[in-house]
């Protein structure tokens, strides 16, 4: 399976953690939060991206040892309670192909990870000042119904897999394989865009100019 990014950032004293890795990886997520010069107890906030078992692994290990809130869409807030099985639907042939190999013939053992219970709901846009970050954190669906991205009011994005960096033709090259549809996605790219995206972070893959995303929006209109 392909890396999940984690991303630990810091702001005068204070720590945000967007997504929380695979099941099974949690060891790696605490010490790479450790190299960085932080304790899990100083994390002011956890931001699920969405809750597929990728992005939630450590949340609830994460909130069961230092009590960090954790921050996610309400659509899918009961996921992350009850330790939820969803994958999305696949938007090309590869997507589709993995989707039902998700679906139907990997073990759901892999899909399991520990609930933890949500402290903030976002409904469409929450600031997030109030944990030490100038930053929105804005409803953008498209890869599911419940994604969150996360950006900053200098136009640092972290999208999730709403935007991603793969190895793949056109505009797969920053577009998930599963999704609502591939409008919703576009949809979501344009508007972030316009709220002032300048470089993005996300959740597969390697960061990117804001730029990269406009010219497919330009060319796959």
């Amino acid at each position: 399976m392909p890396r999940v990014n984690a991303w630990l950032a810091e702001s005068g004293g204070h720590w945000l953690l967007v997504d929380s890795g695979k099941p099974g990886t949690t060891a790696a997520l605490f010490s790479g939060i450790a190299s960085a010069g932080c304790r899990p107890r100083d994390i002011s906030l956890l931001v699920i991206s969405h809750a597929h078992y990728d992005h939630v692994g450590g949340a609830g290990r994460l909130k069961r040892e230092s009590g960090v809130p954790i921050a996610i869409h309400r659509s899918e807030a009961d996921l992350l309670r009850t330790g939820g099985f969803e994958i999305s639907d696949g938007l090309n042939g590869l997507g589709r192909f993995r989707a039902f190999l998700g679906r139907h013939i990997a073990p759901r053992s892999m899909f399991a990870f520990e609930p933890a219970e949500p402290d903030v709901i976002i409904d469409d846009e929450r600031r997030i000042d109030d944990f030490g970050f100038t930053a929105t954190l804005i409803h953008s669906p498209g890869h599911s119904r419940g994604s969150v991205s996360l950006l900053t009011d200098d136009g640092c994005l972290f999208p999730g897999d709403l935007a991603i960096t793969q190895p793949l033709p056109g505009v797969w090259s920053h577009m998930p394989i599963y999704g609502s549809s591939a409008q919703d996605i576009k949809r979501s790219w344009r508007a972030l865009l316009d709220m002032g995206a300048k470089h993005v972070y996300p959740s597969h893959g390697r960061d990117f100019k804001a730029k990269e995303l406009e010219d497919l929006l330009e060319r796959y209109a």
